[in-house]
């Protein structure tokens, strides 16, 4: 993988393995993991406090609040840190108000379905 130079990120994964192999491909990259965590409470505080530029988001956490929650809380936050969700049970992820992209994933999956 080619570094894409400095940048700090925060992990927010509850599966230990997956973190470690997040963490990993984040590394390789060259951006700095500055947290690993798998509680949701102290996202806000530490994107205000930590800094980081990036947060790597499972939207699905077991046994902790709701990862839309800090979607939503982090929203409020947008200009100072990127969020990427990286989560399991959804085709595609579009942010609003994307329609384009919208549109082009639709007829992605209306295509692979009459494929078969």
């Amino acid at each position: 993988m080619n570094g894409v130079g400095p940048a700090k990120a925060l992990v927010c994964e509850d599966d230990p393995a997956v973190r470690r192999v997040i963490t990993t491909v984040l590394e390789q990259l060259g951006v700095s993991v500055i947290a690993e965590i798998d509680m949701l409470s102290n996202v806000p505080r530490l994107v205000r406090y930590g800094g980081p530029d990036i947060v790597i988001l499972d939207l699905v956490l077991v046994g902790t609040s709701s990862g839309h929650e800090a979607l939503a809380d982090l929203a409020d936050m947008a200009k100072s840190v990127t969020v990427v969700v990286f989560s399991a049970g959804a085709y595609a992820f579009v942010d609003k108000p994307d329609f384009d992209r919208l549109a082009a994933v639709v007829a992605e999956v209306v295509t692979a379905t009459a494929a078969g």
